[in-house]
């Protein structure tokens, strides 16, 4: 099963600052996925940048049914944690058809003692990448703030490659 990275603007479009939900800003999005179905994915990893200064990330473990938030400040994410949960439920009804049973998912705050944590102002960025490129190849998230330079290198590395982060 593949997993899908959407454009960290979803999250904008789905969550407005004040506290706002709107499936209607996104619900065409998912024709963009894979087979046009986020059901069939493994991962969907959602970049997110917390009111315009600090960033973060969310994975929606599809077969695991959790949805987990990752911050290298620690912060536990439940606004967007319940609208993840809530976009899944609208996009199910949507595309399936059907109210999609949440009843057993598991929303996963952040835990600053497995969540790798910065301890700067300025890294969040390259902690969010880290996290999406490790959480999508299935690796443990055994970085922390030591490794962060020799992380940014390899980020621009892919960029000037034109690949991933491989």
């Amino acid at each position: 099963r593949r997993s899908h990275f959407f454009k960290s603007f979803f999250i904008t479009k789905l969550l407005d600052e004040a506290g706002g939900y709107r499936y209607q800003n996104v619900k065409r999005w998912s024709k963009k996925v894979p087979g046009k179905d986020i059901f069939a994915l493994d991962k969907i990893i959602y970049p997110v940048n917390m009111s315009g200064v600090h960033w973060t990330c969310i994975v929606i473990f599809m077969k695991l049914k959790r949805i987990q938030f990752f911050d290298s400040m620690g912060s536990s994410g439940r606004p967007y944690l319940q609208g993840l949960l809530q976009y899944l439920e609208d996009e199910h009804k949507a595309k399936k058809k059907s109210q999609l049973d949440t009843s057993d998912w598991e929303l996963v705050p952040c835990d600053s003692d497995t969540c790798p944590q910065q301890e700067n102002g300025f890294d969040c960025g390259v902690f969010t990448c880290m996290f999406a490129d490790f959480i999508s190849r299935d690796l443990p998230l055994t970085f922390t703030q030591s490794d962060i330079t020799r992380c940014r290198d390899r980020i621009a590395l892919s960029i000037l490659n034109g690949s991933a982060l491989f």
